[in-house]
């Protein structure tokens, strides 16, 4: 159980007893671990995405839900803020709607997931029209924390998982239906439909895009003895890789370093050492739940291919301070686990 929940009283003793447990700078601390936490995982497992917020829901808000009654009078949350799941909330905004599972999915690995609910894709099945999102309800496990978290073990969060237009949207329907006027006006509400089912097409749109970007460049002839840059790995590994999702931009210009300081210069030389390699056997060691970013993949290689020196070559390149810990774990992984 959280801090935030040890000792808490039963909301029946009253407003006052919400407030003396709601402790807004544990919760403040716990956010922001988690988010880097979240960060740290996507970079790691090369998923791309735009931004990862969150927030803690005020005290005011959190006396508000904790004294809801339901038609009869009876308490809703009666446990008082041991069980509000949302008092930390994080959305994950993302450009393409395929890269949803794959986050939900590394997000569940790294902490507990106690609830997965896709409402868009109910909505879907049942023939209607909108966009309700992907909610998650995790928790921090209590062994083997994420880095930065040891001290929230037990804390339940939520996370919503939207693209970049869907969450335009539900931030602009939000701030009409909620914070607006005319709220049941069926002019706005028809409206309201329509954009949901324009966005769900672009949605549809930008999936292609990636998918014909992919193609496109996966015919394109090989940059042969070109220089390595960000841009040229990038056409190389969409062309090896064409299977895999995109990695975050700015982590191609951190693989060039990574590449570079392992003695590859060309592109046509990172081209002949991938060739040689059998990346079946890593991805079958490594067990992925998922298919993970292009350069997350290359990472593994390079560490099954260099062993040692190739972590204390990369070990301070980035800015992530936990890198040489994570390689020596998934470097045992690969040699206990190899045939």
């Amino acid at each position: 159980m959280s801090q935030v929940a040890e000792g808490a009283k039963s909301a029946v003793d009253g407003p006052a007893a919400v407030v003396m447990d709601y402790r807004e700078d544990y919760l403040q601390q716990a956010a922001e671990s988690i988010r880097t936490a979240i960060v740290a995982r996507l970079q790691d497992d090369g998923l791309n995405h735009h931004d990862v917020r969150c927030r803690v829901k005020s005290r005011k808000s959190t006396l508000e839900k904790i004294t809801r009654r339901d038609s009869d009078g009876e308490l809703k949350y009666p446990g008082g803020t041991a069980h509000l799941d949302d008092l930390i909330g994080v959305r994950v905004i993302l450009f393409v709607e395929t890269d949803i599972d794959a986050v939900a999915i590394a997000l569940s690995s790294q902490f507990i997931c106690r609830d997965d609910e896709d409402k868009t894709a109910m909505i879907r099945k049942n023939g209607g029209i909108g966009y309700a999102g992907r909610h998650l309800t995790l928790e921090v496990p209590l062994e083997n924390p994420p880095a930065g978290c040891e001290n929230f073990g037990g804390q339940r969060f939520e996370v919503q998982l939207r693209t970049v237009l869907q969450h335009a949207w539900a931030e602009f329907e939000h701030d009409i239906r909620f914070k607006g006027t005319h709220v049941d006006n069926a002019e706005i509400s028809r409206a309201f439909t329509m954009a949901s089912t324009l966005i769900e097409l672009a949605d549809q749109q930008f999936v292609n895009i990636s998918d014909i970007l992919k193609r496109l460049q996966s015919q394109s002839e090989a940059v042969g003895s070109q220089k390595l840059d960000a841009n040229s790995i990038q056409l190389l590994l969409d062309r090896v890789f064409p299977a895999y999702p995109h990695s975050k931009a700015g982590q191609y210009a951190w693989l060039v370093e990574i590449l570079t300081a392992n003695g590859f210069t060309t592109v046509q030389a990172v081209e002949d050492w991938l060739a040689n390699i059998n990346q079946r056997t890593v991805a079958a060691t490594m067990g992925y739940r998922f298919m993970p970013g292009q350069v997350r993949v290359v990472d593994d290689l390079l560490l099954m291919t260099f062993g040692e020196p190739y972590i204390e070559a990369t070990k301070n390149v980035g800015n992530d301070f936990n890198r040489e810990g994570k390689l020596r774990y998934r470097l045992r992984r690969l040699r206990t686990l190899q045939p």
